[in-house]
């Protein structure tokens, strides 16, 4: 070969290698659509997004608080300090938090989480982004951050506002001093933290001639010694945004019944608001159909942001799960919406292998590709299950379906505990007639769950106490649809807040 040819060789090798290089760098700048009306962003490198000392200098008041203004006025004065170790809001301290940035659209956020105008709590950018601070999957609070140097958070249809004064945390090493001083025996301090347990324990008792009935327990322990257990009707559901009730309103017209599901967050007292006129005007349209079936609904679990229900006439019962904050447009979303494709080909999968395990009668009569939108959980062996079902094939009033279990781990999306530290046999050995159980996340506390009865046993080294320390009467066709766990300093603002509802 020439000279010349080679030259031409190996300028065409190093155009290729240029064109290749250039081609995987502009795929690489491909830009991508967002939706903007919510975005979550990771914290860069490891800085804290409210780093520093914060002081309440003033508030507002929108709605009607429980507290009073004299107790309103104490916050007054009071610090906030945030950094990797330590987050702390007055007396409160959360361990260990992991700091989330969501930019939200603002009118939409004030709208949907509190029912206020953005406007009147002078606010006006756009956009805002919201802190919210967890540890250990547990929530501490949600901080608002109006700009570098001023932040606000709501608490009971209060809104306060933070400056910042310092970019130091002087109260942090107080706190850091005493706990390490604490935990490197591992003693006492660290004994409170970890047993100090509390869940909200949602059921449901069907009732076959009278419309479904929900409450909730509240139990808790200190040291494996036993709170007075609380009892609320309806639902009552911790969030990231604060605590919320839900349940069903059975409307009546004529002969004939709808079941309207609601749902409001109760730092708002929103009964006289936005969500109540939502439910008003759901009976106004049941009155208006004039109804000629009946539509029930039951509540088959409760998540943080979702609920699952099944609803339909008489015998045809439809799986949908809703999302809280938008309950009211009935909109399901479907599987792929909280576990993505694999949540999808797992449910479609798992539909099939059903179906193929069905005679040739059972099969002609159902769908022949399970719905995205037909899923649900269930309980089985004390774990949270998903399932999936096939209606009908036809929209004839009947009771054929088919319940199948998916082959897919719940995402967090629906649950963020879904632990057993006492193995079912061992359960079931204990008392013999439990249907289901649950444990705490500090391994301290379990819940039995039998046909009219719930023990409570304490748990040590992973062994059930001789005996229960506690025995809670439940009605023959109860069942939990909600347990939401809370550890440490959760425990006693969860009692607080749940007694007030008690005395309500």
């Amino acid at each position: 070969m020439s000279i010349r040819g080679e030259m031409i060789m190996n300028r065409t090798k190093w155009f290729s290698i240029i064109l290749v290089v250039l081609v995987l760098f502009l795929q690489g700048c491909k830009q991508v659509g967002m939706d903007t009306d919510e975005k979550i962003m990771a914290p860069k490198n490891t800085l804290i997004p409210l780093r520093g000392t914060w002081e309440i200098e003033k508030y507002k008041v929108l709605g009607e608080p429980t507290m009073t203004i004299g107790e309103i006025n104490q916050w007054i004065g009071k610090t906030a300090e945030f950094n990797k170790e330590f987050a702390i809001l007055g007396e409160e301290v959360c361990i260990e938090p992991e700091y989330k940035i969501k930019n939200v659209n603002t009118r939409n956020y004030f709208l949907y989480t509190y029912k206020v105008n953005y406007q009147d709590l002078d606010i006006n950018d756009n956009d805002i982004d919201v802190v919210s601070i967890t540890a250990k999957d547990q929530p501490f609070y949600d901080f608002i951050k109006i700009n570098e140097n001023q932040l606000m958070i709501c608490s009971d249809n209060t809104f306060y506002y933070l400056k910042k004064i310092s970019e130091n945390t002087d109260q942090m090493i107080e706190i850091d001093e005493k706990s390490q001083a604490s935990i490197k025996s591992e003693d006492l301090m660290e004994e409170k933290y970890l047993l100090r347990s509390g869940v909200l324990l949602g059921l449901r008792n069907d009732n076959k001639s009278e419309k479904d009935s929900y409450r909730t327990l509240w139990i808790a322990s200190i040291n494996r010694v036993l709170h007075p257990v609380l009892a609320v009707p309806d639902l009552f559901l911790p969030r990231k945004s604060g605590f919320w009730m839900t349940g069903i309103d059975r409307q009546q017209n004529n002969d004939y019944f709808k079941d309207v599901l609601f749902a409001y967050p109760l730092e708002n007292n929103l009964k006289n608001i936005e969500i109540q006129k939502d439910i008003v005007t759901q009976k106004n349209r049941v009155k208006e159909n004039n109804l000629r079936f009946n539509m029930a609904r039951k509540i088959l679990f409760v998540a943080n942001d979702y609920i699952i229900t099944e609803y339909g006439e008489t015998l045809n019962y439809q799986l949908q799960v809703l999302p809280i904050d938008n309950i009211n447009n009935n909109e399901a979303i479907k599987i792929s919406d909280i576990a993505g494709e694999s949540g999808r080909n797992a449910l479609i999968a798992s539909g099939n292998t059903y179906l193929s395990s069905l005679s040739k009668n059972e099969f002609d009569q159902l769908e022949k590709e399970p719905r995205e939108e037909s899923f649900s959980m269930a309980r089985r062996n004390g774990y949270w299950i998903m399932k999936g079902r096939l209606n009908s094939e036809s929209n004839a009033v009947t009771d054929k379906f088919g319940d199948f279990n998916i082959n897919l781990i719940p995402p967090t999306e629906l649950i963020n505990y879904n632990e057993l530290c006492v193995s079912w046999n061992k359960i079931k050995a204990k008392v013999p007639k439990a249907l289901d159980a649950y444990t705490s996340p500090n391994k301290d506390l379990a819940l039995i769950i039998c046909k009219d009865v719930i023990y409570v046993y304490t748990i040590k080294n992973n062994h059930l106490s001789n005996k229960p320390v506690q025995e809670i009467e439940i009605q023959t066709g109860e069942s939990v649809v909600m347990a939401e766990w809370a550890t440490a300093d959760y425990v006693e603002r969860w009692e607080a807040i749940f007694r007030e509802q008690v005395k309500a």
